[in-house]
């Protein structure tokens, strides 16, 4: 008798869920208005149900943002829409300043954050927008992992009145999550922890789990604590969830030294004692590569991170 194949992941773009979202979010609210900067892949369901309050500025993303700030102050919620890697360098000064500064209704969604955009090279890479955002004061910051994360991130990011920033994919991403499940903005633990955790956030999701599974074969119990919200960084849940283990690792698509590897590592020193591990983007530009080789290159893969517990626990590690 032959064994059932293996289920295959699902995958599926983020945009698509979200533009549902907004468009549910401007038939309910007609005052919100919706930005893009040469690209309405989000906007198409407020494009076409309400075009005037769908807004295309250009590739211009300073204006984008500048525009958006003068419509907050009138009252209205705004939504901006547009590549992360422009949005976070070329309109930096305009978020700090016009929206986050005094604390306007604006909704960033960033597509294609830290290396996702691959082959496009240098230009588009942006593993360090979290952290950007994560610096500005009184601002939510999101980081869904698959579509239906992506929906539920962007519908708590409206509802917040301030500044908020969600990172979304830029091609399809692998679906983790149930379309039921219920989100808890303190994270979510999808696998019990032993010997071990393993916090993430995005792409760093699947790739715990299926560490998880590596693991789980040398007799070793991963825990996954997934968080699709970045800021508020739930501290306190991280110390409890570590209390007593052995190891923590660490597993986001985004520099280590400002995402949740500095955060993560913030709320244990000095609380908590055992083998700390990043698998994060290094001090360092990425090199040209799709987006799976440059996770590889930067050990964002389950094999590197199973092979670094296994080693820091002390087991043979055969799972590279």
């Amino acid at each position: 008798m032959t064994a059932p194949a293996a289920r295959r992941p699902a995958y599926a773009p983020m945009r698509p869920a979200v533009a549902q979202v907004l468009g549910e979010a401007a038939d309910a609210d007609p005052a919100l208005v919706v930005l893009g900067a040469d690209g309405y892949g989000l906007a198409t369901q407020v494009r076409d149900r309400h075009p005037r309050r769908y807004i295309d500025v250009g590739i211009a993303e300073a204006n984008l943002v500048g525009v958006a700030s003068g419509l907050a102050r009138s009252g209205r919620p705004v939504v901006v829409g547009t590549m992360a890697p422009f949005l976070v360098r070329r309109a930096a000064e305009q978020i700090r300043n016009d929206v986050c500064n005094p604390g306007l209704n604006v909704t960033f969604l960033g597509v294609g954050g830290g290396v996702s955009y691959g082959t496009l090279g240098p230009t588009h890479h942006v593993p360090e927008d979290l952290g950007f955002f994560s610096g500005l004061p009184n601002t939510r910051v999101f980081c869904p992992t698959d579509v239906v994360d992506a929906a539920w991130a962007v519908r708590e990011a409206l509802a917040w009145p301030g500044p908020a920033y969600v990172r979304l994919g830029a091609r399809e991403d692998r679906v983790v999550h149930p379309a039921d499940r219920e989100f808890r903005a303190d994270g979510l633990l999808l696998a019990e922890p032993g010997e071990a955790l393993a916090v993430a956030t995005g792409v760093g999701v699947p790739v715990a789990l299926d560490a998880a599974g590596l693991l789980a074969g040398h007799g070793v119990r991963l825990g996954v604590l997934a968080l699709p919200v970045v800021k508020p960084f739930p501290a306190e849940r991280v110390r409890e969830l570590a209390a007593g283990l052995r190891a923590v690792a660490v597993v986001e698509e985004h520099l280590d030294s400002t995402g949740i590897t500095q955060h993560t590592a913030r709320a244990l020193v000095g609380r908590w004692q055992g083998a700390f591990l990043p698998h994060a983007v290094d001090d360092s530009y990425p090199p040209l590569g799709d987006r799976a080789e440059l996770l590889d290159h930067f050990g964002i893969t389950a094999e590197a991170v199973a092979a670094c517990l296994l080693a820091s626990l002390g087991r043979r590690s055969e799972a590279r």
